[in-house]
């Protein structure tokens, strides 16, 4: 003899899934998508580059010249304030130098890059090789105390 089923009754009161529910599997591969989308980045800026080691020249001081660029997009040689023209002027001469003459670039870090840019263009086609970009040090981070 069967005994009748139960089924019916314990799952009696659960509606019937007449389609399934794509939306939290939608959600899940949104989340895997964004995750990926920050992670290359920082793959990409993480990467180890052992630099090879060298010496650098002593440059002196008279075989200097400071170009500068202000927060307003400004140009200052030596601090000078110039013009375009002037300052391809005194570019073109500063090429003619003997020994030749390094330029040190130095931009506030607000400025954009198409600021920095135009000046170094100029130095580009003045013929003016010795370049150098000037950068500040980065202070190391503070210990925590205990």
């Amino acid at each position: 003899m069967r005994r009748p089923s139960n089924r019916g009754k314990r799952y009696g009161h659960l509606p019937e899934l007449g389609e399934i529910n794509v939306m939290p599997l939608v959600d899940l591969f949104m989340q895997l998508f964004i995750a990926v989308i920050i992670f290359f980045p920082v793959v990409e800026y993480g990467m180890n580059i052992n630099l090879p080691k060298g010496t650098t020249d002593q440059i002196k001081r008279e075989q200097t010249r400071t170009l500068s660029v202000d927060k307003r997009g400004k140009i200052y040689l030596n601090d000078i304030g110039l013009s375009q023209a002037q300052l391809r002027g005194e570019l073109a001469k500063l090429a003619q130098s003997d020994p030749p003459i390094t330029i040190l670039v130095k931009a506030d870090e607000v400025n954009n890059y198409g600021a920095v840019m135009e000046v170094l263009k100029e130095l580009h086609a003045a013929k003016i090789t010795r370049i150098a970009l000037l950068t500040q040090e980065e202070s190391p981070p503070k210990l925590a105390r205990r």
